[in-house]
Parts: C-alpha cells; sequence; structure tokens
C-alpha cells in the first residue's frame, strides 16, 4: 500500500482527493493549515472518521520564513508520493520535497507564484535594524522570498494538473515555464460519496435546512447563487463574478412577469454582499431575494439541492469551479458564462448549461429554466452524468495511474 501525502488543502480541496485515493486504498495522509475557517475538513463530511488523517500544521503560523524547516522534514518524510498545493507545498519544497503531482488553484499561479523572488536591499537593511517575530531574517532574506519556492514547487513537480480555463490563466501558467508535464485534468475537489444521501431524501439537522424548507415551501421557483458576491470591488482582474449582472437579469425577469411565485436566494459571502443589497433595493425587488448566512458545505449542499437552478459566475470563462460542481453534483442546471471554444480540445462533449453572461442573456435563462420544468430537470440531469464522468472517475483514473507508475 502506497502512502501518499497531500500537502496543503485551498479551499479544503485536498479533503476530497485524501477520501477518493483512501476508497483505493491508499494510505493517504492531509496536511494542512486552516486559513479560513469554512474551509476545512469538519464543513466537508457529517462524521469525525477524518480525524485519523487529516493533520493540522503550524508550519506558517509565524510567516514563512520562521517555519521549522525540520520538524516539516519530520512530518513529511517516509511517504511514496507527495501531492502539492499552495504555500504548504512551498514550504515542502524548502525542506527538500518535490512535489509529484501539483494542483493549480488559481492565485497561486496568476499572483504568488509571480512574485519577486528575492527581497529588495531596502527589506534586508531593514531586518538588520528592526526585527520582529513574524520577519524574515537578513540571513532568511538572502534565501528569497516566498514566491521562490511556491514557484519552484509548481515549476519543478513531476506533473501539473489544471482543467482547461481561459487564455488568460493559461498565459499565466506558461510564464512559470513548467518543467514537468501539464495535463488538462480537473481537480475532483468533493467527495461525492458524502452528498449521495441527500439525493435520496437525507435531511441534514441545520438552522439552513429549516430556512431553505421554508423559502422552498413558498416558491414554485428557487434560484439559487452561493458563490462569493465580487463585483464592486477590484482585487485583481480574475476575481469579478459580475455578480450584479444576476441581479439585474433576475430583475429583469421579476420586472417582465406579473407577480411570479420566484425567488433568488444567495449567500452573505465576498466582498461586495452590502453592494448587491443595495442594487438588489434599487430594483425594488427585495421580497423577491432571500440572504442565508456563509455556511460549511455540508450545510450548502442541501441547500442546493432544494433549489431548482443555480448560477455560476458572469465574468470570465470557467468550465469547472466550486459552485457549478457542487450544482451539478445535485443534479442541479446552472446558468452561467461559459465560451465553448476555450474547451473544444479538452472535452469530447461539454455539460449542458443555460449559457449566459448579460443582464439580458441571463433574464432570458431564467426566463426558459422558470417557464419549462423538463427541460431544466434534463439539463440538471445530464450535467449529473458528465460531472460523474469527466470530473470524478476519468481524473481520478488517471491519478491513480500517474500514482501507480511512479516509482
Amino acid at each position: 500500500m502506497k502512502r501518499i501525502a497531500l500537502v496543503g488543502n485551498m479551499n479544503n480541496n485536498f479533503f476530497a482527493i485524501a477520501r477518493y485515493l483512501r476508497d483505493d486504498g491508499y494510505d493517504a495522509h492531509l496536511y494542512y493549515r486552516l486559513a479560513m475557517e469554512h474551509f476545512q475538513p469538519s464543513a466537508d463530511t457529517y462524521d469525525s472518521e477524518y480525524e485519523a488523517y487529516c493533520h493540522k500544521v503550524d508550519w506558517l503560523d509565524n510567516g514563512f520564513h520562521n517555519a521549522d524547516i525540520e520538524e516539516v522534514r519530520h512530518v513529511l518524510s517516509g511517504f511514496d508520493f507527495y501531492i502539492g498545493q499552495g504555500e504548504e507545498a512551498a514550504i515542502a519544497y524548502k525542506a527538500g520535497f518535490k512535489m509529484n503531482v501539483y494542483y493549480p488553484y488559481g492565485s497561486d499561479v496568476y499572483k504568488y507564484a509571480q512574485l519577486p523572488q528575492s527581497y529588495s536591499l531596502l527589506s534586508k537593511l531593514k531586518s538588520l535594524v528592526v526585527s520582529n517575530g513574524d520577519r524574515p531574517t537578513y540571513r532568511q532574506m538572502k534565501d528569497g522570498t516566498m514566491a521562490k519556492y511556491l514557484s519552484a514547487a509548481i515549476t519543478n513537480a513531476d506533473y501539473v494538473l489544471a482543467d482547461a480555463t481561459n487564455d488568460a490563466f493559461e498565459k499565466e501558467l506558461a510564464l512559470l515555464k513548467c518543467k514537468g508535464t501539464y495535463l488538462n485534468i480537473p481537480m475532483p475537489f468533493i467527495h461525492y460519496p458524502e452528498y449521495e444521501a441527500l439525493i435520496d431524501g437525507f435531511v441534514p439537522d441545520s438552522i439552513q435546512a429549516q430556512a431553505i424548507n421554508e423559502i422552498r415551501n413558498k416558491h414554485e421557483f428557487v434560484l439559487l447563487y452561493h458563490g462569493r458576491q465580487e463585483w464592486a470591488t477590484y482585487h485583481n482582474r480574475f476575481t469579478g463574478k459580475n455578480t450584479h449582472h444576476l441581479i439585474e437579469g433576475f430583475a429583469k425577469y421579476i420586472q417582465g412577469n406579473n407577480s411570479p411565485n420566484a425567488c433568488l436566494v444567495m449567500i452573505e459571502y465576498g466582498t461586495d454582499v452590502q453592494a448587491s443589497k443595495d442594487l438588489i433595493q434599487s430594483f425594488g425587488i427585495e421580497q423577491y431575494v432571500y440572504w442565508l448566512p456563509k455556511m460549511y458545505r455540508k450545510e450548502l449542499m442541501y441547500v442546493i439541492q432544494q433549489a431548482d437552478v443555480c448560477c455560476g459566475e458572469f465574468a470570465h470563462s470557467f468550465l469547472t469551479f466550486g459552485t457549478v460542481i457542487e450544482a451539478m453534483l445535485m443534479k442541479k442546471p446552472v446558468i452561467t458564462y461559459r465560451e465553448d471554444a476555450y474547451y473544444a480540445n479538452a472535452y469530447p462533449v461539454l455539460y449542458p448549461c443555460y449559457n449566459a453572461k448579460t443582464p439580458e442573456e441571463i433574464c432570458s435563462a431564467i426566463q426558459s429554466a422558470a417557464t419549462n420544468k423538463e427541460e431544466r430537470i434534463d439539463k440538471g440531469y445530464n450535467a449529473f452524468l458528465w460531472v460523474m464522468k469527466y470530473f470524478i472517475h476519468n481524473p481520478l483514473d488517471k491519478l491513480v495511474s500517474i500514482i501507480e507508475h511512479t516509482h
């Protein structure tokens, strides 16, 4: 039995992969730091079995360069295969562990790995005069920044596995000049067996389940957007979701129909929650919009299961990302922006969706979904079949093949 170390857990991605590998008989262990409270193993499972193989580490608590490298070496020694992601993979590389597989998550490629790989002379001089607990020493600064090691972890991995995205992201990845094999293979970041019971009628014991049940019982058509509210505040060119296009499109739908028995449900998550609430008020559609608090995935998946249609994003074309995968695993069709030409060579067929970007297109998609129940159910079911084949089974088969052919 091969021992596998999964180093990193951005957005709880590797927790799912660890469980899939253990399902296949591997002794897989996850090493992660708790970066965000709602992205941790306990947020994505209904039991506590994970505690035996998921290990929270404090390597980076005092800053990258103050990590105890000897501890990292001690913890990660003795594994046969290494799968990495993010800062944990970077510190593992600094400790001498090359990743067999690296899974990019996004900003690691287009932001953090692209930062300067050495400190400025001014920073080095300041470190000789002023010091504190989380500042690198002059000696550490001579070794380079975190970006140096993150870039190296990606560049020197045997395999870089990432789903086909878009031209802008692919150009950022190409700048790293990866030495290993780059394959357009998605990361199966949801452990589907955990949520099969929801399809069969399981209701988790949570306040959020009660809330969505009340909403469901009052409305004939429930539209859900459970992604981040990101549209008014600029972070970088990849983070905007154009959530305001969805709000305007939904407003057009409401205004174009006489008292429709429909609603939009969203999550209080992201920089621009208040901006979205203000926009909703400006359109006069507050009575048709419900807000739920940010929640764990194990609560969120039931909310998704109660919706009729879910929404992706309307700024950038991404094929597989959290909100759309979560929706399709619950057999829900999605309204999202997708530039199909980007993925023509990656898949023989793409999942069915309501492809929309502008408020007018989104309004039309909502109208079509709300008035044709059979079509939306069919889209949801066929999207589920696509996701199980191309996002779960095929990528896992490829990962297992890579593991078995690595010596």
